[in-house]
């Protein structure tokens, strides 16, 4: 069953929570990442699929072909971001998201 991306999002954050905490003596601030968030961009916008990652007031856009950062910035959160997206089906799983949403536009363009 594909996860959704509230679901993906959460194990981002277990995931930055976990390897942030085992590099770090201070440990980690895990409220920090309470409001972190993954978006599908809108597959219209652009040719090439990607996503949108925020950390509070940090946000970065990700190429999900290549894993690649191609805008913003999340600071020193940022490679944790692309370590998940390259561990296990992460990034296939937001792109079956991606597929979806873009069936989804089709079917409501083809109703206007």
């Amino acid at each position: 069953m594909a996860k959704t991306l509230s679901e993906l999002s959460r194990l981002l954050k277990e995931f930055i929570i976990e390897y942030h905490g085992a590099s770090s003596d201070k440990g980690p601030y895990k409220h920090r990442y309470n409001n972190l968030k993954i978006d599908v961009l809108d597959p219209r916008t652009s040719k090439i699929p990607q996503i949108s990652v925020s950390i509070g007031i940090s946000e970065a856009t990700f190429n999900l072909l290549t894993s690649e950062k191609t805008s913003g910035g999340l600071g020193p959160d940022e490679k944790y971001v692309l370590r998940w997206l390259d561990r296990g089906s992460n990034r296939e799983e937001l792109k079956e998201i991606l597929k979806s949403a873009q069936k989804h536009i089709g079917k409501a363009n083809t109703s206007d």
